[in-house]
């Protein structure tokens, strides 16, 4: 082991009070908190090695004396605490990534409300790695049950068509060894190189207005349709009806009936509904720099010390993340 990979005893406590705090953060969290730095795990297995290291160098010295128990157990504490903070990271990027995935719309006539994005500026570079494997695995899964018959049914085959190419067709990731993005390619769906052939019709047209005239000729009569309706006998009276009350007949075909108005219940099922959707006044902690986009559509730019009336969801996700608290009347 290189020397330079040891930790000094300065920057091994530093590095010890950073997990110890990052851990008591993320507890109660079910979004991933910021890490105090980017190269975070790999300094946590830097200080893991500079204890492994300081305890054999104390017993070959010294001996199993009262020193190395204490050592022992500061390792021990160490690699709970560590194992700990990234087993509940792991499960809120889990959450946060199923989730994301499965509140994204399936249609282009439906409106989504995206999550609060994971500031990677703020994490472990081996913690996006694993949070992109998540939502490529996410695809996957959604493909394989399928996940866009299952919410749009068959509006969603009509609508969605997927594009076709010819032949051949490479990628862009195919000319250079290096990934363009941090995501795979998607896969390409390729025309079939012989159409099947379609079914000739060889029926003359002769034939087919000889067969139409000879159905027509067959079918059968009704023979009421002969028959003129005793009514159409009538003259029909030239002047208006009069009622006994001097009024004209049309009139009192256009008066309002006496019998309730039919109300269509079925007709105010959304307005029912959308006055179910319970909304939480929330207070703004932390300023956004761009604009999230509310449950109608809207977009809303969040500054610390507002206050919103959001939906349920959006905002229970905003006060777990941190970014802002309950404010109820």
């Amino acid at each position: 082991m290189s020397s330079d990979n040891l930790l000094t005893p300065e920057q091994a406590r530093e590095i010890q009070e950073q997990l110890f705090a990052t851990y008591r953060q993320q507890t109660n969290r079910h979004v991933p908190v910021h890490l105090p730095r980017k190269d975070f795990w790999e300094m946590i297995k830097r200080l893991l090695t500079t204890l492994d290291l300081q305890i054999h160098d104390m017993i070959r010295k010294h001996g199993a004396d009262l020193r190395v128990q204490n050592e022992q157990k500061r390792q021990a504490n160490v690699r709970h605490i560590a194992s700990e903070l990234a087993r509940r990271r792991m499960v809120a990027m889990m959450q946060h990534a199923s989730s994301q995935s499965l509140r994204m719309a399936t249609s282009v006539s439906d409106v989504a409300t995206p999550l609060p994005p994971i500031d990677w500026q703020k994490a472990d570079a081996a913690e996006r790695a694993l949070y992109n494997a998540i939502e490529k695995e996410m695809d996957k899964f959604k493909m394989t049950i399928g996940w866009r018959e299952m919410q749009d049914g068959l509006r969603g085959e009509m609508e969605f068509v997927e594009a076709t190419h010819k032949p051949g067709t490479m990628q862009l990731d195919d000319f250079t060894d290096e990934a363009l993005t941090d995501r795979a390619p998607p896969a390409l769906v390729f025309e079939d190189e012989k159409p099947e052939p379609m079914d000739a019709f060889d029926v003359d047209e002769e034939d087919r207005i000889a067969a139409l005239e000879w159905d027509a000729y067959e079918t059968p009569q009704d023979p009421s349709e002969h028959q003129q309706p005793e009514e159409s006998a009538q003259p029909m009276s030239e002047t208006p009806v009069q009622s006994t009350e001097g009024r004209h007949g049309a009139a009192m075909e256009l008066a309002p009936s006496a019998n309730a108005s039919i109300t269509d219940d079925w007709m105010n099922e959304d307005e029912i509904v959308a006055e179910a959707s319970s909304k939480i006044r929330i207070r703004i902690l932390q300023s956004f720099d761009d604009p999230i986009a509310t449950a109608d559509g809207s977009e809303l730019l969040l500054k610390a010390g507002d206050v919103h009336n959001l939906d349920e969801t959006m905002a229970t996700w905003l006060i777990e993340s941190g970014t802002a608290e309950a404010a109820p009347l």
